[in-house]
């Protein structure tokens, strides 16, 4: 296919501001299958055009491998798209940029990937490419495709706070959750397993959708929870810097249930907590502790406010919360 510098430039700026039509993706999509004959349109790309002609070939592989076998651990690659992964490498260096030690093996495909983690050693504040300032919690990760960092994964607990871009929309997928926005600040927590996934807004406007179901707008201070069990989402009015304290390290419970409390708790003290009956793993607390308290105070004040009881189970890091009082 005949395609000059300019034409590639514009389909490439496109596809970077996210206007690209699906024809003109198919466009760069032909011209791959020929470019061992252009070479030299890439010599004038900038950075950013190189990275996202790097993508969509690179997708455009990967796509094409996961077609030829989805469920395949070792996956036969046709010869011209061994070829094309091999040559890529070739003609990106000679516009001036050497993207990758190898392409020529179908994992170098996930070289395309970042993925950024919160382990149970504490919490992690990471700035993303395009300004973006992303908190994780304990036990939480997000990842994104590189050169489009405004669309990510996340599973666990985040705070984002959203660097606007003029016409770039940013997107978090979420368990069965998207959130879209363009320039503000909310939490999400979406752990997995989990009952429910929340999102919570502290400044701005975020829509927060099922993929192709309706979904309804948030404002500051209001949330979003979409029980697994019933499919639904559900909104309300709260004080959206308690969902967000734990940024600062500290633990804020509002009529939550203990059994949900206790989650909090193992993540941050990694441990395991369980309950002698469901009234116990039931029961609502509203609590709220500062950083570094030791888990055994917050054990005992909380348990103090029905009556419960606790002991450490004997050669391990697990807790047991028991009421001496018998429920009839």
């Amino acid at each position: 296919m005949d395609m000059n510098n300019d034409r590639l430039k514009e389909l490439l700026d496109k596809y970077l501001e996210g206007t690209a039509t699906a024809e003109e993706v198919r466009e760069v999509d032909d011209w791959y299958r020929s470019f061992g004959h252009h070479a030299g349109l890439t010599e004038q790309l900038s950075a950013e055009q190189q990275a996202a002609l790097e993508q969509l070939l690179f997708l455009r592989i990967t796509r094409d491998i996961e077609q030829a076998a989805p469920s395949a651990r070792v996956v036969r690659m046709p010869f011209r798209y061994w070829w094309a992964a091999a040559g890529i490498v070739l003609l990106l260096a000679a516009g001036g940029v050497y993207l990758a030690r190898n392409r020529t093996t179908a994992p170098a495909a996930a070289a395309l990937t970042v993925t950024e983690q919160a382990d149970s050693s504490g919490i992690r504040k990471i700035a993303l490419p395009d300004g973006t300032l992303v908190w994780l919690n304990y036990d939480s990760r997000i990842r994104y495709t590189r050169g489009n960092d405004r669309e990510l994964w996340l599973e666990g607990e985040a705070y984002f706070e959203v660097a606007p871009q003029q016409g770039r929309a940013f997107r978090v997928h979420a368990g069965a959750l998207e959130v879209h926005v363009l320039g503000t600040s909310f939490n999400i927590e979406a752990y997995t397993p989990a009952d429910a996934v929340t999102v919570t807004v502290a400044s701005g406007k975020v829509a927060v959708d099922r993929g192709q179901a309706a979904g309804i707008a948030l404002g500051a201070n209001q949330q979003a929870v979409y029980q697994a069990a019933t499919g639904r989402i559900a909104q309300y009015s709260i004080s959206a810097a308690d969902c967000s304290a734990w940024r600062l390290g500290q633990l804020v419970f509002r009529e939550a249930t203990f059994r949900s409390i206790a989650r909090r708790l193992e993540r941050r003290y990694n441990v395991r907590i369980r309950f002698a009956g469901e009234h116990i793993a039931n029961a609502l607390l509203t609590a709220r502790f500062d950083r570094n308290v030791p888990l055994k105070d917050i054990l005992d004040m909380l348990c103090d406010i029905y009556g419960f009881s606790y002991r450490q189970e004997p050669g391990n890091s697990g807790y047991l919360v028991y009421d001496e009082q018998p429920r009839e």
